[in-house]
């Protein structure tokens, strides 16, 4: 609490003296952009995790030009909480897709109505935690309670802080890749939070059937492309029943694919070290923390059903169609927009594909990217801007 009242003491500071600066000089005009604003407050979702994550964490805000924080009288403002890809931090879109200006240009075209944008870091000792709760270790979450970061903790700071219209009508959520997978995710475990919700390339069919991709075999088909990151061959360890290269399977510098799967596995099947069978446990080092998850394939390069089971819980998928929970169901009130690129390298063009297969009407709106050849492929961070306008407007 004491974070909070300081990082609202600090914005009414900042506020005040801005006022004053309009009435020492009263030929100024009415501010063309937007103000970004950056809180940082001690997190109970993250502190005490098993991977030792740091816990003070940074959220950063957009407010639209003219906002007048001092002024609670007027109607307050919707909020697009708006989350970082793997590997991102707060400071994501601001940085790489030019948040500000997008919105500056939207709301001064007359294209949206003004909005607060929130950009919250949810990133953990491994790159990324898929916003998710991980489940726990000895009492402890393993790599965090990161929905619970996202839909208790900066939620609430957010509407405390800023004037905002503190409802699910005026509020939305999207997100790119594993930001994407997140919004879709959160809109429907906490349908009470968020009116509308968008993904751009997210990871949002781990499995499925996909007709125009007979050979779709989900979040599995990453698996060759760890493997060659690792100089694992799973036939060489049946035949010579060598499992070296197969424990030796570890994050590290320019192992895209296998850095993000072993945050997914933080996030969905961390190894409890009661359980004495390791066949499938993997052990990392992030320089800070040293760690083992699940992953799930064996030495054969076979599919270890209970640990696929564990991701498959949290795949978008599984609970849009959940037989007993129906969380699809949400998406009656719920607006979605879902996209990806045509041309996606990590072949989430695919699972958008599935995804809108099993939603159908539920999918507001729908697209795969052509992009430009040669010039602006449709790849998995081609055109966000221009995707990124479209998305904003969808929850305007």
């Amino acid at each position: 609490m004491k974070k909070i009242l300081f990082a609202i003491a600090i914005l009414i500071m900042a506020l005040a003296l801005t006022q004053c600066s309009k009435r020492d000089n009263p030929v100024d005009a009415e501010p063309e952009h937007g103000f970004f604003w950056t809180l940082y407050f001690e997190s109970n979702a993250i502190r005490g995790d098993v991977m030792e994550d740091y816990w003070f964490r940074n959220i950063l805000v957009y407010t639209p030009p003219g906002y007048d924080g001092a002024d609670t009288s007027g109607p307050g403002y919707p909020v697009l909480y708006l989350l970082h890809g793997y590997g991102g931090t707060h400071t994501y879109f601001k940085g790489l897709y030019d948040l500000g200006d997008v919105m500056d240009n939207l709301i001064g075209s007359g294209e949206i109505e003004p909005m607060i944008v929130v950009t919250p870091n949810a990133t953990n000792n491994l790159g990324g935690s898929f916003y998710t709760n991980s489940p726990e270790i000895g009492g402890q979450s393993y790599a965090g309670r990161m929905q619970d970061f996202i839909t208790d903790e900066v939620v609430h700071i957010v509407d405390s802080v800023f004037n905002t219209i503190p409802d699910r009508a005026h509020r939305g959520i999207a997100g790119h890749s594993m930001g994407g997978y997140g919004a879709v995710k959160l809109a429907m475990l906490r349908s009470d939070l968020f009116g509308s919700a968008a993904s751009m390339s997210g990871p949002v069919a781990f499995w499925g059937t996909n007709p125009t991709s007979p050979d779709f075999d989900g979040i599995l088909e990453l698996l060759p492309y760890m493997y060659q990151e690792n100089g694992f061959n799973p036939l060489d360890t049946v035949i010579t029943g060598d499992t070296a290269a197969f424990y030796g399977i570890m994050p590290g510098s320019g192992k895209r694919i296998t850095n993000m799967m072993f945050a997914m596995g933080s996030a969905f099947s961390p190894h409890d070290p009661a359980i004495t069978d390791t066949s499938y446990a993997h052990y990392f080092n992030t320089g800070l923390f040293n760690g083992h998850i699940d992953l799930p394939f064996g030495v054969d390069g076979q599919i270890d059903s209970t640990t696929w089971n564990m991701w498959r819980a949290n795949d978008v998928v599984t609970l849009f169609a959940h037989p007993l929970y129906q969380f699809g169901a949400v998406f009656d009130s719920t607006a979605l927009y879902v996209d990806c690129g045509e041309n996606d390298d990590l072949a989430l063009n695919h699972q958008a594909e599935v995804f809108a297969q099993v939603a159908g009407a539920a999918i507001d709106e729908f697209e795969i990217y052509q992009g430009v050849p040669n010039l602006y492929p449709a790849s998995h961070t081609g055109l966000i801007n221009e995707r990124l306008k479209k998305v904003v407007k969808f929850h305007d």
